[in-house]
C-alpha cells in the first residue's frame, strides 16, 4: 500500500480520543506507546502483595497501586523478572498484558530507555506545551518532531519562497507519517485537531477558504478551517496580558493586515450543527505568495541577528515568524508543532534550550504583530531555563508549570480585575511564566 492511502487507512481506523483529553493534549494521560523491543523496569523494592482489597504494586516509600483484573502469581512472577523487554511481558502475561499495561505504565512500569533516546533527540520540553510527565506525549509525535527538527537544521533557511513551501510540504508529511521503515504505522501520528482527522492529507497546503453566512445577527460557518480560540485561563487572565502589552482589542472580534497582506480574523460564529456560537480563528484565504514571502524574510532576519549574535533582534524575528506561520494556518494539520520545531532550533542554538510551545499560537490568533512579539520575547527569556541536565531540568520546568497553574488560578478566583492586578508583585515570578510582565533575568546567549 502506498504510504499516503496507508496513513489515510491508519486514520480512518483510530479511534476518537478520550472526550477530556483537549484539543490541547493538557489531561494527564499517559499517552505513550509501547514496543516489543522495549526495556521495561520498575522503581526498586516494588514488590506484589495480596490485601483485603485485592492485589497491589507496594512501593518502598510507602506508595501503593491497585491492580484489577491480573492474575496475583503471573504478576508477580513478572516483577521478578524485571527489567526484560516489552515481548516477555507480553508472553508473561499473555490476555492479561492490555489491562495490566493500562494500569501499570508509567506509574510502576516504566520504559527510561526508550523514552531516553528520544529526549536525547529532541527534549520532550520543546515538543509540548506544558511540561509534564514524558509518557504523556504520542511516541510517534515525538519521534517525527525529533526527525523534522534533524531535517530543519540541516536544510537551512530556504533561499527562495519555492524552497520554503517544498520544504513546508516535506516536514508536514514528515510529522505525520514519519520516516518510514519496515514498520511504517508505528510513526503514523494523527494531530488532535478535527481538521487533521477531516483532512488526513500530509504534504499538501490547505487551501479552501472560510465559507461564512450571515442569518440575521448570527455568522453561520459552512465550510474552510477554522481555529477554536477561546479565553483559556478565563477572561481575567487575558485581559491583563492584554493590558500588559498595551492590546486592548484582543479579547474581541478583529481582522490582522499586515502590509495589505490578510492574516485571518476572529469573530463569533457557529456550524449548523452547533448550537452556541463560540469565537473561531479563520486563517486567510487564498494563500498569497506574499504569505510564504513573509514567513522567509523572518526566518532571514532571525537568522542574520544570530549571526551577529543580536538576542533581541533574533527573538523579535522568531517571534514574527511564528506569528505569520499559525496565522497563515497553510497546513490543514500540525502549524503549531511545525512552526515551534523552527523556533525551537533557532533557540537551541541561541540560548542553549528551546521552550515549551505553551499558548503562543492561541496569543498568536489574537493579539495584533508586535504586542505578540513583545509576549514571544518574554516567553523566550522565562521558560528557557538551562539546567545542568535533562532531569534536573524537567523537575524545574514541572515547578514552573505548576507556579503558572496556580497563579492562573489565583487571577480567575479574584472579585475584580483590580485584585487580579494586586496579585502579581507578590507572585512575581510566576507573573513572569504567565507572560504578564518582563522577565528580570536576561536569557544568555550560548557563546
Amino acid at each position: 500500500m502506498d504510504r499516503h492511502d496507508a496513513y489515510r487507512a491508519f486514520v480512518a481506523a483510530s479511534a476518537t480520543p478520550p472526550a477530556d483529553d483537549g484539543y490541547l493534549f493538557d489531561t494527564p494521560r499517559c499517552r505513550f506507546a509501547l514496543e516489543p523491543s522495549d526495556e521495561l523496569v520498575a522503581p526498586p523494592g516494588a514488590r506484589v502483595v495480596r490485601r483485603d482489597a485485592g492485589i497491589f504494586v507496594e512501593l518502598p516509600g510507602g506508595g501503593a497501586l491497585q491492580i484489577h483484573d491480573v492474575d496475583f502469581e503471573k504478576l508477580r512472577a513478572v516483577l521478578a523478572s524485571l527489567p526484560c523487554r516489552y515481548s516477555r511481558l507480553v508472553i508473561e502475561l499473555g490476555p492479561q498484558t492490555a489491562s495490566f499495561v493500562e494500569q501499570a505504565f508509567s506509574r510502576v512500569l516504566f520504559a527510561p530507555t526508550a523514552v531516553a533516546e528520544l529526549e536525547l533527540a529532541v527534549p520532550a520540553a520543546e515538543v509540548v506545551r506544558f511540561p509534564g510527565s514524558p509518557y504523556e506525549i504520542v511516541r510517534s509525535y515525538w519521534r517525527n518532531a525529533a526527525a523534522v527538527r534533524r531535517r530543519i537544521e540541516e536544510h537551512g533557511v530556504p533561499q527562495t519562497t519555492t524552497a520554503l513551501r517544498e520544504l513546508l510540504l516535506e516536514l508536514h508529511a514528515l510529522m505525520l507519517m514519519g520516516e518510514g521503515g519496515a514498520d511504517q504505522r508505528r510513526s503514523f501520528y494523527l494531530p488532535a485537531s478535527l481538521l487533521g482527522r477531516k483532512r488526513p492529507e500530509p504534504g499538501r497546503f490547505y487551501e479552501a477558504p472560510s465559507g461564512v453566512e450571515h442569518r440575521g445577527a448570527e455568522v453561520i460557518l459552512t465550510s474552510g478551517a477554522r481555529v477554536s480560540v477561546p479565553l483559556l485561563g478565563g477572561a481575567r487572565y487575558w485581559e491583563l496580558l492584554a493590558e500588559s502589552v498595551s492590546d486592548a482589542s484582543a479579547l474581541g472580534e478583529r481582522e490582522i493586515t499586515v502590509d495589505a497582506v490578510p492574516l485571518g480574523r476572529v469573530l463569533r460564529a457557529r456550524s449548523d450543527e452547533e448550537a452556541e456560537a463560540r469565537p473561531w480563528f479563520l486563517p486567510p484565504r487564498p494563500l498569497r505568495p506574499a504569505h510564504f514571502d513573509g514567513l522567509l524574510e523572518a526566518l532571514r532576519l532571525a537568522r542574520d541577528a544570530e549571526d551577529r549574535r543580536d538576542l533581541p533582534a533574533a527573538l523579535a524575528a522568531l517571534g514574527a515568524f511564528h506569528y505569520w506561520f499559525v496565522r497563515v494556518h497553510p497546513l490543514p494539520s500540525a502549524n503549531q508543532s511545525l512552526s515551534m520545531s523552527f523556533v525551537n532550533a533557532a533557540l537551541q542554538r541561541l540560548l542553549g534550550v528551546g521552550i515549551p510551545h505553551l499558548l503562543l499560537d492561541q496569543l498568536a490568533l489574537r493579539f495584533e504583530p508586535s504586542a505578540y512579539q513583545q509576549l514571544f520575547m518574554r516567553a523566550a527569556r522565562a521558560w528557557s531555563a538551562p539546567w545542568p541536565n535533562a532531569s534536573e531540568r524537567a523537575r524545574h520546568l514541572q515547578r514552573m508549570t505548576k507556579m503558572l497553574n496556580g497563579l492562573v488560578s489565583s487571577i480567575g478566583s479574584a472579585a475584580s480585575l483590580i485584585e487580579a492586578r494586586a496579585l502579581l508583585p507578590s507572585m512575581s515570578y510566576a507573573a513572569e511564566l504567565g507572560l504578564l510582565v518582563n522577565s528580570d533575568r536576561d536569557a544568555p546567549a550560548r557563546g
